[in-house]
């Protein structure tokens, strides 16, 4: 009976240590999805200064009485040098699903004229991107800029120190347990 429990012991061992070996790290080196801003929509448009998103130096509001004509207004530091819109992208025709008006203080307005433009407005598929001058140049006489890492790929690791130790400490509990069986069988 002895000589069973010990050899499945071995066996429970072996098995715990190959199994252990071959657990994948958490992070693997393969493309990874993560959630972005476009699998939740939050029914507002997407702000950016200069094709990064900022939220705080634009504000927007409906005109009065008119839901679907929205103006867009700077308030950040720099010279607005302009406006840009996703509204082409989104497969929309200007004049036909919507109306641009660039107004005298800077602002721009949006009229959604098609049911299909106010939707995408709705839904917060549009983008509205403002152009500005910081008048901050290098030596070099373009503008500094930040790259954001858009790479969907995760860091490659090893097995984890973690796995490593719950291995041993596996092994170290088989062997402890073993002389102990062996320690009774002797007395």
């Amino acid at each position: 009976m002895k000589k069973i429990i010990s050899i499945l012991m071995a066996a429970i061992m072996a098995v715990t240590v190959f199994t252990v070996s071959l657990v994948p790290a958490m992070a693997d080196d393969t493309n990874v999805s993560s959630p972005t801003a476009s699998t939740a929509k939050n029914r507002r448009p997407k702000l950016m200064v200069n094709g990064q998103t900022n939220s705080t130096d634009i504000s927007y509001s409906p005109e009065d009485g008119e839901s679907r004509k929205i103006t867009f207004t700077y308030h950040g530091e720099g010279t607005l040098t302009g406006w840009e819109t996703n509204l082409e992208d989104l497969g929309l025709v200007e004049g036909v699903d919507y109306e641009i008006t660039y107004n005298e203080d800077g602002s721009l307005t949006i009229e959604f004229i098609s049911d299909e433009a106010y939707e995408y407005w709705h839904n917060g598929d549009v983008a509205i991107d403002a152009i500005v001058d910081y008048g901050t140049e290098t030596t070099s006489g373009k503008a500094t800029t930040t790259k954001k890492d858009d790479s969907s790929k995760s860091p490659s690791t090893g097995v984890s120190s973690a796995v490593v130790a719950g291995t041993v400490a596996a092994a170290g509990a088989g062997i402890a347990v073993l002389a102990a069986v062996k320690k009774r069988d002797a007395e």
